[in-house]
């Protein structure tokens, strides 16, 4: 379905840490007045980013808040009134209807590398294909590094999800000003497009785009999950693979969402920074398809007439995460929303030892073996056998007949190891 805008919120609720990395830190008090597009919170380091008001008003409070996971996260809230929403949404207005002209590549002549990565620094722009990795931190390359492409995944990394394919028909040839965008940033030759076939619309859109004599070429992909992986998108475009352990650059290559394309136009072309992107609302609710949502915008606001016995997902059904509260904010990391009727999960049964999860693991992991040490605390064990490799692709609970939840202590195990990782590394 095409982008529809939501109406911005007259409460948005901005989490300090959006991305990975050093949470922001807030530069705004209680009881100030911010307009929107401006920084409340700076980011604390290298690998951070900060974080923009999608609406004007006035700072109302400064405290935890609950994410997905449950997990309470630092946040500002900003209220806004009737004056500056009117205002706000005249704006907005304005700027939807510049994102659809054609693209300007002169910025990508008169701007230098350090100039783009700089405005998408202070944009705070992140991976919006769900690892939210600060976007400056990817694109500040080593000269030794030797990358010679920037893959762009445009797979669609979730069934459901459908928000990269509408914003490719709606904005391609904005995404192709970011691409460019980006290679002069990284100081990178060439980009190759990885979609999937599955979106013809998009892909003919691209091409359109893309006639000019831009150096992107378009890869179309066999439709599979997870072809968005990042491990497994490289291999596919380049033929390269990517060692365990080891991150795209190893292979020389840098890895961003389509996405995060067109919020790098948005902020070094049009000066806005990261404050709003598209989602797809799916599932058993009326109100499917894919909007243009301010970032901070509570999910109860959005799917608001949910029955009892359903549940709010962020993100896909593979990947994505429960909301404890319709309170959750979207975030810079949102992609999607999925809900679902009431399903009681399966009563887990004993391994049969089928090997089901082994044969259907894209990492070529062992999920039955790491959900075992997981469920025993053998952390030293499951790192020994690269737990941390495991890109929570979900396709081994899909997959296990017994219905066991092996992704879930995957994860538990997953995180311990590389928190163990982390403090060992800073001992150093």
């Amino acid at each position: 379905m095409p982008i529809v805008a939501l109406d911005l919120p007259r409460r948005a609720v901005l989490p300090l840490s959006q991305h990975i990395g050093a949470p922001a830190t807030p530069c705004v008090a209680v009881g100030e007045r911010v307009v929107r597009g401006q920084m409340v919170a700076k980011a604390a380091g290298f690998v951070s980013a900060p974080v923009h008001t999608p609406i004007s008003g006035t700072v109302r409070e400064i405290a935890p808040v609950a994410m997905p996971s449950g997990y309470p996260v630092t946040a500002i809230t900003v209220e806004t009134d009737d004056t500056m929403h009117e205002a706000d949404t005249a704006a907005r207005l304005a700027q939807i209807e510049a994102d659809m002209q054609p693209a300007d590549r002169t910025l990508s002549e008169t701007l230098t590398a350090e100039q783009i990565r700089r405005r998408i620094a202070d944009s705070g722009i992140v991976g919006l294909g769900g690892a939210t990795f600060p976007s400056t931190v990817k694109l500040s390359t080593r000269p030794d590094a030797a990358i010679d492409t920037l893959v762009i995944n445009a797979c669609e990394c979730e069934p459901y999800l459908t928000c990269d394919d509408a914003l490719m028909r709606a904005c391609a040839p904005r995404i192709a000003e970011g691409i460019e965008l980006m290679l002069k940033a990284a100081g990178v030759p060439r980009a190759v497009i990885g979609i999937e076939d599955n979106k013809p619309e998009a892909i003919a859109a691209l091409r359109a785009a893309l006639s000019d004599g831009w150096p992107i070429d378009i890869c179309v992909l066999r439709t599979k999950y997870p072809q968005g992986g990042e491990k497994q998108l490289v291999e596919a475009v380049t033929g390269r693979r990517i060692p365990a352990g080891a991150l795209p650059a190893a292979v020389g290559t840098i890895v961003n969402n389509v996405a995060t394309a067109f919020a790098v136009y948005a902020a070094v072309d049009a000066g806005r920074p990261l404050i709003e992107r598209v989602i797809t609302v799916t599932g058993d609710t009326s109100v499917r398809g894919n909007y243009l949502v301010a970032i901070g915008t509570p999910i109860g606001d959005i799917v608001p007439a949910i029955t009892d016995g359903c549940k709010v997902v962020l993100g896909g059904p593979m990947m994505g995460r429960t909301a404890v509260t319709l309170d959750t904010p979207v975030t810079k990391g949102t992609s999607g929303l999925l809900v679902l009727e009431g399903r009681p999960r399966l009563p887990e049964q004993p391994c049969i030892r089928c090997t089901a999860c082994v044969n259907v693991c894209p990492m070529g992991l062992e999920p039955y073996l790491l959900a075992n040490l997981a469920r025993r605390r053998m952390w030293p064990e499951a790192e020994r056998h690269t737990v941390t490799d495991c890109i929570e692709c979900g396709s081994c609970s899909y997959i296990c007949p017994s219905s066991r939840p092996l992704l879930d202590y995957i994860r538990l195990a997953k995180s311990t190891v590389m928190a163990d990782i982390r403090a060992r590394n800073a001992k150093k």
